[in-house]
């Protein structure tokens, strides 16, 4: 008995691993999502300005693609979005006031730092991300992928570098789609609707339009492109369970794409105005 006791007790104690840890409450399944798409990114990006450039073809489809698919949705969006809140909102409290010339210089400010981001980011996010998703998906559960791999083509090299090129210049396409779009509504419907003339509403515009706004728009709008394609993509190809995965993988991107939109809309606004505090009062009107 006693020997038995000792044996026992030489015995070394089983390490605990961090899959047995992490993985009873899904955070590590979490953690490694994150770790492949970051990985994807770097991959992408690395292939992307690597010889043979062969990628750029399929890269203009693709944004040909999304601009098709995203132009008209993100146009009624925008529209009805800034009659809603540009003229009843906004403009309301303006006139409330007594400063309703300044509703220009408002509509640019608010819809270049907030209202378009998030609007241009959800429709491509939802339109864009999801086909991208679906699209992989579809050819993971028919087994093309493996297909791929058997013949030696590089899947990321092949079908994630284009997708991910052309996100990152579609989505500041349609950022400043957008901004166009509400200035066209707001040029149209905003003189009639506050009674003032055109060169007003032009001047309080000019008046509170900085370059600072633009280029904080565009980098946001190539980060919510990277940010879509490689969530589309990762979700695509890590799909599993057939039809029903290839549905769950569409709906974790959006759900995934749409939160980044925001926590990255909300976090750069921070860091934004607190680098550049002129921004905040920068009116020349």
């Amino acid at each position: 008995m006693s020997a038995i006791d000792d044996r026992t007790a030489a015995a070394p104690a089983r390490k605990i691993t961090a899959d047995e840890i992490l993985g009873k409450t899904g955070l590590w399944e979490k953690l490694e999502a994150a770790a492949g798409m970051g990985g994807l990114l770097v991959t992408s990006l690395r292939l992307a300005f690597t010889p043979p450039f062969a990628w750029w073809r399929p890269a203009i489809v693709e944004a040909s693609a999304m601009l098709r698919r995203c132009t008209v949705p993100l146009a009624v969006s925008i529209g009805v979005f800034m009659v809603g809140f540009g003229f009843f909102v906004l403009g309301g409290i303006t006139v409330v006031l007594g400063a309703s010339d300044r509703e220009g210089g408002a509509v640019i400010i608010g819809f270049l730092r907030e209202a378009a981001i998030w609007i241009t980011g959800m429709i491509f996010a939802g339109v864009a991300g999801s086909a991208m998703a679906a699209d992989l998906g579809s050819r993971k559960v028919r087994d093309e992928l493996d297909a791929l791999s058997v013949l030696g083509v590089d899947q990321v090299r092949s079908l994630v570098v284009p997708k991910v090129m052309a996100s990152l210049v579609v989505a500041p396409m349609l950022g400043m789609f957008a901004v166009l779009a509400v200035e066209v509504v707001n040029f149209t419907l905003g003189p009639a609707e506050f009674g003032f003339p055109v060169g007003v509403l032009y001047a309080s515009t000019k008046g509170s339009l900085i370059s600072l706004d633009v280029y904080g728009a565009l980098i946001r709008y190539v980060i919510i492109g990277a940010l879509v394609s490689v969530v589309g993509c990762y979700k695509g190809l890590t799909c599993k369970g057939g039809t029903e995965g290839v549905g769950r993988a569409v709906n974790q991107t959006i759900v995934l794409t749409f939160f980044g939109v925001w926590m990255l809309d909300a976090f750069f606004n921070l860091a934004y105005l607190s680098l550049f505090p002129a921004a905040q009062v920068d009116f020349k009107g």
